[in-house]
């Protein structure tokens, strides 16, 4: 059974490539990490907006990666980003059913 969490993020324009080069930055990270299965990243064509889809083996996996050295470091990296006014970060999962 598959894992996936849908991580979207929220910017004002001016962050646009900073917030592209970050999101670029996490892929060889997660793929690295046993139980990935797949990872696709998405920009709106509505608003500034991006939109990563990343498939583990399992919830475990997907957890063991985000509690990772390399990725608490890259986190780090990003917590100012992140913290700018106008930047929303959210993260849904899914378990998947068939």
């Amino acid at each position: 059974m598959s894992f996936v969490a849908i991580s979207r993020v929220k910017f004002p324009s001016e962050l646009k490539a900073r917030i592209h080069a970050f999101g670029l930055s996490m892929i060889p990270l997660a793929q690295r990490h046993p139980g990935f299965v797949s990872i696709s990243f998405h920009e709106s064509l509505e608003s500034n907006e991006t939109m990563m889809y990343w498939e583990w083996e399992s919830q475990s996996h997907h957890e063991a990666c985000m509690q990772s050295k390399d990725w608490m470091i890259l986190m780090e990296q990003s917590g100012r980003l992140f913290a700018t006014e106008g930047v929303e970060f959210m993260v849904d999962t899914y378990s998947k059913l068939s």
